[in-house]
């Protein structure tokens, strides 16, 4: 991993599962030789976080937020149930104290940038939980722009999301977003079994998902359903009856208010925020081989295990000065067979590097 940065040089990175240990132990360190400053952040239900890192001659830090998304974070009036983190870092071009480009009062730059990191819910079936999470983040982002008007924003991270999901359509695409029926089913909440702990525990490279499902009786027998209104039907075979129905009756309420949730996310999400612009977005025309039918533009995956897919993403704010001028290649698959990591990938995924043009105003 360390040999893997290094030769990267980026001026600024953003890591997401990075254990508290390898963090203390490796990475800070060599971050600092490197002459990088860092944030890190990490849920205290995980012993990993996310972080962000940036050369120190290039930028300074003068601003940043640290958002835990778990049970005291509320998006649209719901407690979430997750336990995942963001961070955010506004960061200043130049060494702090030096003056480059337009400069305030005080000879300090006022040209600079809002960088997030997060990795979000890892449950495949989750994409509600998800969206909340995304306008949690976006939320947090926005107050930051507030505060840093004309800076724009640089969103990194395992999102955990594809690229046909009702989530990547809704960062990126041009308002009105119109959902599919697929992508509207997806998005209905669902609810796992286990505690807290134990889903922070999981290990999210595994795809099942244990979701909680009634503890009805079981159904009627082919004979029992026979009699079912005629003098036949015995009492017990009444009562399995009206239980049934009862949770018909129930599931079908539940189901109504689970799509008003959906539609009160829905809304929410493209009435407040503006799209973003994914670096990667037009991939697969600059790479064949990474094309798929499956999702348009992103390659087929950034992620390469038992489960291969994209979840990892660069989206930026077009416009406010900054534009991509390229980004890096993907690997080739025949190198990452039969699956990551291996010597040459230190990580299960794989990295995503854009290199942006600014211009400053």
């Amino acid at each position: 991993m360390l040999k893997e940065l290094k030769y990267w040089d980026a001026d600024i990175m953003c890591l997401q599962e990075v254990g508290t240990e390898e963090w203390q132990l490796a990475l800070e360190p060599q971050c600092k030789r490197a002459n990088y400053d860092s944030r890190m952040y990490q849920s205290l239900q995980k012993a990993h976080g996310v972080c962000i890192s940036w050369k120190r001659d290039r930028f300074h830090l003068v601003d940043e937020a640290r958002l835990a998304m778990d049970r005291s974070m509320k998006v649209c009036d719901e407690v979430l149930e997750t336990d995942n983190v963001a961070l955010i870092a506004v960061l200043r071009v130049g060494a702090a104290g030096l003056s480059t480009g337009s400069a305030d009062a005080g000879g300090e730059s006022r040209a600079g940038f809002i960088v997030s990191n997060t990795h979000l819910f890892w449950r495949p079936t989750a994409c509600y939980q998800r969206l909340q999470q995304q306008i949690a983040l976006l939320t947090a982002v926005r107050a930051m722009q507030q505060k840093y008007p004309g800076y724009p924003v640089i969103s990194c991270g395992d999102y955990n999301t594809t690229p046909d999901d009702a989530g990547y359509d809704l960062l990126t695409k041009p308002r009105p977003v119109s959902l599919n029926e697929w992508q509207l089913d997806n998005l209905l909440p669902v609810y796992f079994t286990g505690t807290k702990r134990e889903e922070s525990e999981k290990d999210e490279s595994s795809k099942e998902d244990p979701v909680q499902t009634s503890d009805s009786s079981r159904p009627l027998s082919y004979a029992s359903a026979a009699t079912v209104g005629t003098d036949a039907e015995s009492e017990d075979t009444k009562r399995k009856r009206r239980k049934l129905e009862e949770e018909e009756r129930l599931a079908e309420e539940q189901l109504e208010k689970d799509a008003k949730r959906v539609q009160n996310l829905v809304s929410t999400f493209q009435n407040d925020f503006a799209p973003m612009r994914s670096c990667y977005g037009t991939y697969a025309d600059l790479d064949p081989s990474y094309r798929t039918d499956q999702w348009a533009g992103e390659p087929i995956y950034t992620n390469y295990t038992a489960w291969k897919g994209t979840l990892d993403y660069i989206f930026y704010t077009p416009g406010l000065g900054l534009d991509v001028r390229e980004i890096m290649s993907l690997p080739a698959e025949k190198l990452m067979k039969p699956g990551l990591p291996n010597e040459t990938f230190p990580s299960d995924h794989v990295s995503v590097i854009a290199r942006f043009d600014f211009c400053r105003f």
